[in-house]
């Protein structure tokens, strides 16, 4: 695993109150948002090294949207027992990044209203700017907005990388499949130490 930094972006997914807070709308729902709450205290510090290495850092953040919801969409959130604006509604606390985490300059953002941080966002655009050709997505859910990213990822030609440990869930048992099916079809699978680590031998080598 020698992917160079300066050509991989981290795509951070969907770590916001709403999914991570313990008075999140996820928390709120009754789901367990532990999983999240830990990834919150401890991405940091791999972002920094990420940084450090040359990776771009870009904050993909969902937000619901009255006038983008479809017929479609407000059937599967009524299925759930939910409004389909009940989670990260646009310009809400939900919708904000989880307390702890600090874009810093240099990092980009980018809104997408799907689960897939490439379905209607100009993602594609932005990594060809910054020549990224290799992502790694990691955040949350693992079964959800993950799967879904990492899916068009593959689909798009890009190297892809999740890091089983910075990835989370609010539902356990499909989480665990999920992240089995990626890392046999759709990505390669690693942790976070392995891609520090890889970062730092392509360092010293150059």
């Amino acid at each position: 695993m020698q992917h160079l930094a300066q050509r991989t972006a981290v795509l951070v997914i969907d770590m916001q109150n709403d999914f991570c807070a313990p008075t999140g709308a996820m928390a709120n729902l009754g789901a367990d948002v532990s999983v999240n709450a830990d990834l919150v205290r401890r991405l940091p510090n791999f972002l920094g090294h990420a940084r450090t290495a040359g990776c771009l850092v870009i904050w993909v953040r969902q937000a619901a949207h009255e006038q983008l919801v479809s017929p479609a969409r407000r059937a599967r959130a009524e299925a759930m027992g939910r409004s389909p604006l009940s989670v990260c509604a646009a310009g809400s606390w939900g919708a904000e990044l989880a307390d702890g985490l600090r874009p810093e300059a240099g990092d980009c953002h980018l809104e997408k209203t799907r689960y897939s941080a490439f379905v209607g966002t100009p993602l594609h655009n932005m990594l060809r700017a910054h020549g990224r050709d290799h992502v790694v997505v990691l955040g949350t859910a693992a079964n959800v907005c993950v799967d879904s990213t990492i899916r068009d990822a593959y689909m798009a030609d890009l190297t892809t990388t999740m890091p089983t440990d910075l990835v989370g869930w609010t539902r356990a048992d499909l989480a665990e499949a999920a992240i089995r099916n990626l890392g046999f079809y759709f990505c390669e699978t690693t942790t976070s130490a392995e891609l520090v680590a890889a970062w730092s031998a392509t360092e010293r080598v150059a």
